[in-house]
């Protein structure tokens, strides 16, 4: 009798309940053990350690390949083809976990506008307007509104001790009744320093960025007592201007604008060019069309006679044009 368990050779280990796979595992073992051997070694040890269990795994599947491939009538598969092809995964850093799609997420944003650049005011029609100070005495500034008036300067301080009394009733009073308005400094440069000046200056005049208000005024003129140019050089009247229009820049962020005559300009300043980026408001009477004083393109402000008449004001008073049109004068004043 055949024991139980046992093949016709009576050998148990013989036994085969696989189809004979059980021996193909074995060669394979034995003959692919070596191989698998090398390939350990030449890995670093770190990755050596990292992928022993890797290398395991594909042992597993090189095992199952040879199986699969052992069974009758089929040529065992090399060992080492199959174990070159069977994968040895390496370590890998761990994919980044994928934020939730929600649908806020998955709708594209749309994209940001382009900052684009203000397109400039068209020019327009000269604008006409007027220029104070406290020998106007009481405005009534509804009247020079209707009177077609639609800008004024006002006298705000002159030199280091004068200061306009009414200063304070005449700016108000022009914003009140829809007039762009803007404080002037009547400049002493042979006084006190322009440091000094302008600063005293600013503090009255309360310069707000409120869209009605025009950038400060230095105001040159020859000296009223002494004539010419308060006992200064050229070159000691430009940094004069520039020291004063830089403490403008400094407190208001505007650039200030320059009051000026040709003769003045030419005599006091040396017809610089230094101060051309600022807008210049040209005193020039009994003219059809200003002179425009070397260093700057064109006049911005035409101050055209001392001698006007106005509505509401009981002086004769200064009357002025701006050349570029109410858009841009608007545009001047923000």
């Amino acid at each position: 009798m055949i024991p139980e368990h046992t093949n016709e050779t009576g050998n148990p280990e013989d036994n085969d309940h696989s189809g004979g796979q059980a021996p193909a595992a074995r060669r394979f073992r034995e003959r692919g053990a070596p191989f698998l051997t090398v390939l350990r070694e030449k890995l670093p040890a770190s990755r050596r350690r990292a992928t022993q269990a890797g290398v395991a795994v594909a042992a597993v599947g090189v095992i199952g390949l040879m199986i699969g491939c052992g069974s009758p009538g089929q040529s065992e598969p090399n060992v080492q083809d199959a174990a070159l092809q069977a994968p040895i995964p390496s370590p890998s850093v761990p994919p980044q976990q994928a934020a939730p799609v929600t649908p806020e997420s998955s709708a594209a944003a749309p994209p940001a506008p382009d900052a684009q650049a203000e397109p400039e005011a068209p020019p327009g029609p000269p604008v006409e307007g007027i220029d104070v100070s406290n020998h106007n005495g009481e405005i009534d500034w509804s009247q020079v509104a209707a009177d077609g008036k639609k800008f004024t300067f006002v006298l705000a301080t002159d030199g280091t001790s004068f200061t306009n009394p009414r200063y304070g009733e005449q700016y108000r009073g022009a914003k009140e009744a829809g007039l762009i308005a803007g404080a002037y400094h009547f400049a002493r440069p042979g006084s006190s320093s322009a440091e000094e000046q302008a600063e005293r200056f600013l503090d009255t005049a309360d310069y707000q960025a409120d869209g009605k208000t025009l950038p400060p005024v230095l105001d040159l003129e020859v000296d009223p007592k002494a004539g010419g140019c308060y006992g200064l050089s050229v070159d000691q009247m430009q940094q004069w201007t520039k020291t004063f229009n830089e403490k403008v820049k400094e407190r208001t962020g505007k650039d200030a604008i320059i009051y000026a005559n040709p003769s003045f300009w030419r005599e006091c300043m040396g017809s610089t060019d230094a101060f051309g980026n600022h807008a210049l408001w040209l005193a020039s009477y009994d003219v059809d069309s200003p002179s425009v004083p070397n260093g700057f393109g064109d006049w911005d402000f035409w101050q055209y006679t001392s001698k006007g008449k106005v509505a509401g004001i009981s002086t004769n008073t200064d009357l002025n044009q701006y050349k570029e049109g109410l858009a841009r004068l608007e545009r001047l004043a923000r």
